[in-house]
């Protein structure tokens, strides 16, 4: 049975041997007879992993692991996504002058209502002008 200083050594190893993003996702479990098995969230990254799997087993040997087997498994665990950033649009002062001598040329309708909307969105103070 692996100790905990050794599973976490194998884990950094591994970690090191694969892509950031496929790393981030993997978790390995204690090697038994020889055996390692990579718990990843979906059949995507474990078919992935199952290609890399002969060179990964190959380098790992090479490190100094008494492995016979890589195994990947797919497991229920979610994979934490990284937060998409917000999209924040600003409209330059001239931009935001030109809307608003657009929406003041056009008649009531929609398109003016929608101008008149985005034009008191981007102003500073939120008013109409």
């Amino acid at each position: 049975m692996a100790t905990a200083r050794q599973l976490a050594q194998l884990e950094r190893d591994l970690r090191r041997l694969l892509p950031p993003a496929l790393a981030a996702n993997v978790t390995v479990v204690p090697p038994r007879e020889g055996t390692v098995v990579l718990l990843v969230a979906h059949n995507a990254l474990a078919a992935r992993l199952r290609q890399q799997a002969p060179s990964l087993l190959d380098r790992l040997r090479q490190k100094g692991w008494q492995l016979e087997a890589v195994r990947i498994r797919v497991s229920l665990k979610k994979i934490e996504e990284p937060a998409k950033p917000v999209k924040e649009a600003h409209l330059s002062r001239q931009g935001l002058s030109s809307l608003r001598a657009l929406r003041d040329t056009l008649p009531a309708s929609p398109l003016r209502d929608a101008l008149d909307k985005l034009v008191t969105h981007h102003s500073p103070t939120g008013h109409r002008k």
